[in-house]
């Protein structure tokens, strides 16, 4: 406690009312209410965080689209598509699944 009062009793010369005014309201303002630094440097966050997943997604949209048109394109590759992914088979074929 007793720092605290010389502290200000040092320092008391070059603080006036008006510093002190305008110091208190910038940490009010800053600080307190409801657009603070904190808030706004979490809503930046999450706006980086939303930017990256909409680049994620766009490129993934990109390789789908890329794929629709190879099998819209082929009959071919819809056919090695369909076994691939569906395990599909012609009538007189037999599958065998081998897992490791």
């Amino acid at each position: 406690m007793a720092n605290w009062i010389e502290i200000l009793e040092k320092y008391r010369q070059k603080l006036n009312k008006y510093w002190v005014t305008v110091i208190v309201f910038a940490v009010l303002t800053f600080f307190t209410g409801d657009s603070t630094i904190l808030k706004r440097i979490s809503y930046t966050q999450q706006i980086n965080d939303l930017e990256s997943e909409i680049e994620y997604y766009t490129k993934e949209k990109e390789k789908n689209l890329e794929k629709l048109n190879a099998i819209k394109s082929n009959e071919e590759s819809l056919e090695k598509y369909a076994r691939e992914q569906y395990l599909m088979t012609k009538p007189d074929e037999e599958l065998f699944i081998i897992s490791e």
